[in-house]
Parts: C-alpha cells; structure tokens; sequence
C-alpha cells in the first residue's frame, strides 16, 4: 500500500485576469521509504503540487481531486485537522531557507516549534536537548554554542541544515524537499543532498525531491515524475528514464546536463527552444508542440493521454514510434 496516493489533482489560481489551472489532472503515488523525484523548468506546477497536497494555497487557490495519507484524503480534511499532520507526519524543506527562518526567533527555540506544538515534548529543556541532537545529526558543528544564535549568524548551507534539522523534529513519515539545494554552491549543495539521502535511510521516511535539476534527479531518486505546463508528462522508474526517455521534453533535459566524457572544446549544450506555456490561455492538443521537434498537426489538437509505454513507464506522447534518442540533434524532424 502506497503511503501517499495522489489522484487526479487539479490545482486552481483566480487572478485579475481569471481563473488559471496551474496544475491539471496529476497522479502519481510515492512508496514507504522512496525517494520520489518531481523534476521540470520554473512554472511547471512542481511546487504547487506539493503545496496543494499540504493545503498551503492562498485564499486565491482551491484544490481538486485526492491525495490519500494512511487513509485520509488530505484534500477533504478541514484546517485543524491538517494542522495535525503538517510537521508531525509530513514535513516540508522549502526553497529559500534563509527566508524561511524567522530572523528574530533563536534557532534552537525554531528547531524545537514543531515538537512543542505536536506535545511530542513535556518541557523547553526536554525540547532544547532534543534540538541539539538534531543539530548534530545534521552536521551542525558546536551545538551547545549556536543553539542560540540567530539564522543572520549561519551560513546559507547552515540555514538550510537547520531546516532539515526542524522537519525532522517531529520524525515524519514524509518529507516534501522543494528545491532543498536552491542558491547554494555545487559543494554545499552535494553535502545537503548526500545528508538528505542518509537521514531518509536512517529514519526510514519518504521523500519528495522537487527540483529542476536532471543531476540531482539520478543522485537521490529510485522514481521520476517530469511535468511540464501543470501537467505530468513523463513518470517511471529513475534508470528507465534516463536510459530510455519517452517524452521529447524529458529528452530535452537531458541534453542540457552537462557530461563529462564530452569534448569540452567542441561539446555544447543544447537548450530547449521557445518558452514555457501561458498557462492563463492552455493551448490546443499537446501543450510541448510549439517546442517540440516531433510536433505535427495531431499534435497541435488532440490532447495526449498519460498512458503506459513500457512496464511502470508512462508517458504523454502521440509520437511514440518515431522517438529516438537524436531528435534534438536533428535540423528538422517534424512530420
């Protein structure tokens, strides 16, 4: 049984210039003690997936569809309710953790909220002790010394261990990591992701990797969701995947991670052409086709369906028997 099993998610947005899907029709499922992977560009629909799960939409967005969590439609609950399994079952890493963190509160007093809201603790000093062990078991060197100083006083990387170090707090059954690595540096970022995979081996948890990044993808995740315009264009297992894309915008992607078996003096990245699309006004048919090498007119009109390629292998594409791994090298592949 799946621990998380999200059906049919549809996510809604009223704007002042009307109402946009930013996520339509997603489904997917995420496997006690798996690290799932929901990779693709800014404005896929990635983080409003996960926040419509964890019902952080604005008062603008409305949510429809399942999301089942150990039986519970987390979709359906009311706002108390949520605020029980927010933190005590499943937690979420966001982006910028700097921004995160409440810049007058200590850190030990912000590691140790979670705990002290849920009851999981009887005392501040039993909270404060389990706040240094959590330090340490991040890596955060000299706990005893910076349990009160303030987020301004760490380093970004610190910061972000910190965070995880508060989503830990609670020992969830679910960690939802949204781009946990954002605006840190190639190292600090491969140190956060190595202690992300460990803690999940060793509390046994699920995790949730969101990113735009392919590399990060084949470095932490056993399966792989790729969307694109609010949908979910390409999912299966991690090695699958890159072995045998299904989807042109996957294959896109691809080509824009760098390799290091490549001559670097006359290797080049090639960058999907074209933008992603305006979600206030969905295009016709295959919402990729203005990008695509591969589109033609069925394309351009008829809406694929996700359907099975390849065992646990799915994919939202109309041209599956001209796919082949040169597409994008190709000056023109259109039929």
């Amino acid at each position: 049984m799946s621990l998380l099993d999200v059906r049919n998610l549809t996510t809604r947005i009223a704007t002042s210039r009307g109402v946009m899907n930013v996520v339509e029709d997603v489904s997917f499922t995420v496997q006690q003690g798996e690290c799932f992977g929901i990779v693709g560009e800014s404005g896929s629909g990635k983080s409003m997936t996960c926040r419509s799960i964890l019902g952080l939409l604005s008062k603008s967005g409305s949510a429809t569809g399942a999301a089942w969590f150990e039986g519970q439609d987390l979709l359906t609950l009311k706002s108390d309710a949520l605020q029980q399994i927010r933190g005590r079952q499943i937690a979420m890493i966001v982006q910028d953790a700097a921004s995160a963190l409440n810049p007058v509160v200590r850190i030990g007093t912000q590691i140790a909220e979670a705990m002290m809201q849920h009851g999981l603790v009887s005392s501040k000093a039993e909270a404060r002790q389990r706040s240094l062990k959590l330090m340490s078991k991040v890596g955060i060197p000299a706990t005893e010394s910076r349990i009160d100083d303030y987020p301004h006083q760490f380093s970004g990387g610190m910061c972000q261990r910190v965070v995880i170090a508060a989503a830990l707090s609670c020992s969830p059954k679910l960690i939802i990591a949204d781009e946990p690595t954002t605006a840190l540096d190639v190292t600090i970022q491969d140190q956060i992701l190595r202690l992300l995979v460990a803690l999940q081996a060793e509390f046994g948890m699920s995790l949730i990797l969101v990113t735009h990044d392919m590399g990060v993808v084949a470095q932490t995740c056993q399966r792989v969701a790729v969307m694109y315009g609010g949908e979910l264009v390409e999912m299966a297992d991690t090695a699958s995947l890159f072995r045998t894309p299904r989807h042109p915008y996957t294959m896109g992607l691809l080509n824009c991670v760098p390799h290091l078996d490549r001559d670097v003096g006359t290797a080049r990245l090639r960058p999907i052409p074209g933008a992603p699309p305006d979600l206030m006004n969905p295009l016709a048919g295959c919402r990729f086709h203005p990008r695509c090498p591969l589109a033609n007119d069925a394309c351009k009109s008829t809406r694929p369906p996700l359907r099975e390629v390849a065992a646990g292998h799915f994919s939202r594409c109309l041209r599956q028997d001209v796919l082949g791994k040169d597409i994008w090298n190709a000056e023109s592949a259109r039929a």
